[in-house]
Order: C-alpha cells, then structure tokens, then sequence
C-alpha cells in the first residue's frame, strides 16, 4: 500500500510544479484500434493504432503503430516489451518536411491491486528513442536519427458504475501519467509531460470494449513555457 500511496503523489507534484508556468493550448481528437491476441496462457500480442488530431478534425498531429508482446506472471503482474513507430507532424500544414519519424523500444511492467469496489493499476515503462534529428532535411537519404530515453509512469483507477449483472458493464475510469527525460547516467532528471484522463469504460461483448472520455495532455516546449492539448480520448479494444 506504501508504493500505491508514493505513486498517487508523485504526479500530483509534478502538477504543482506547473501551476506558475505559461501555456500555449490547442484541442484535438485522438482515436486508438488495439487489438489483443491470445497466445497461450501467460503470452499475449497486441497491436495499437493510434491517430491524433489538433483543431479537432482540422490538422494531423501524430500516428503510431505499436505492436507489444506481454507475459501474465500472475493476476497481479505483467511484463512487456515492445516496439513503436511514431509520425509527428508539424502543426504549420506548410511545412516542409511535414512530418518527424522515431522509433522506439521498450519494457514495462504492470502491478494490479484489486479492491473490494474497483482496481488500482500502475506502470512504469522504459522507452528507448530513435527520433530524426532537427532540422529535418527534404532530402530524406541526408537525415540522421539521435538517441534518448525516457521513462513514463501511470496511476490507473477504476471503477464499477453499473450493477454486477449488467449485460453491458461500465466503469468509471481515471489515470495520470508522468513523462520523464533520462540522463545519459540512466536517471529521471527534466519533467517532459504530464497526462490525465477520465471516461468510461464500456464492455459490449467478451471481444469489444471500449474507453471514451476527456484527457489533457501538459508538454513541455522550452524553458517556462508549456503546451496544454485537451483531447477527447477513444480507443477500442478488440480480442480476437
């Protein structure tokens, strides 16, 4: 209870840290297909697509594709490794280059604590990134990628709303999820972003569920100053 307690404040500091900070602000869509396949008892492969938008429908923000391969050690713990690729775009739609590639590797483990009403979740992930470095060159065969690493940590709750025998169960779901850039020593040292969400979680079927709700996005651009992207966050789940 003592790390659940420790992983609940660790965002809420980082939130006051950025209480005195300037922002620029932008609204957006963003829209997720993940899909899970069942290998054996323990072993799972899903893959995400994601497609994010600011000025609503208006401008291109972001693309990935996530494939993932995750162990159940137990009901409580999950490891998992996978691999994204990312297309950011510019928000100028006249730039040229539009767009910034990266890929990235990464593991992430999972601890669950079931309640007697609604789960406690937490991870932390370890994401190693390969971006194209800036300033991006039109001639493609001319760019170059650098490294970096980061590390990102979420606090899930969720909760029941609708009765144990609903034929379409609801919850209530809320997370926050910390950003940090990694020193070259292998320490958290520069806050990079902060994300909350909450929504509903809705079971249609033993294949397809699906997350709906508002979330808002804090990144840092430069010293003293912020973007804030408020989101309205849709994924669907489906088992195959």
């Amino acid at each position: 209870m003592k790390k659940i307690l420790i992983s609940g404040i660790v965002p809420l500091f980082f939130c006051q840290l950025l209480l005195a900070q300037e922002y620029d602000k932008v609204e957006g869509i963003w829209n997720a297909v993940f899909v899970d396949v069942p290998l054996s008892d323990k072993l799972s492969l899903r893959s995400e697509f994601h497609s994010r938008t600011i000025d609503y429908f208006g401008i291109w923000d972001q693309q990935i594709f996530r494939p993932q391969l995750t162990y159940t050690d137990s009901k409580k713990m999950k490891w998992t490794f996978g691999y994204s690729y990312l297309k950011n775009f510019n928000a100028d739609v006249n730039a040229d280059p539009r767009f910034r590639n990266e890929h990235n590797l990464w593991e992430q483990v999972s601890y669950n604590v079931p309640l007697k009403k609604g789960l406690l979740s937490t991870w932390i992930r370890l994401e190693h990134r390969f971006r194209e470095e800036l300033p991006l060159q039109t001639d493609r065969s001319l760019r170059s990628f650098d490294f970096s690493s980061r590390i990102r940590f979420r606090f899930t709750y969720e909760r029941p709303l609708s009765k144990t025998e609903a034929k379409v169960p609801v919850n209530f779901v809320f997370y926050d999820e910390v950003f940090s850039i990694m020193s070259s020593g292998g320490t958290p040292f520069k806050f990079n972003q902060n994300w909350t969400f909450f929504g509903l979680k809705i079971k249609l079927n033993d294949k397809i569920t699906i997350n709906s709700g508002f979330q808002k996005n804090t990144i840092f651009k430069s010293e003293d100053n912020y973007l804030k992207n408020r989101l309205w966050n849709t994924i669907l789940f489906y088992k195959i």
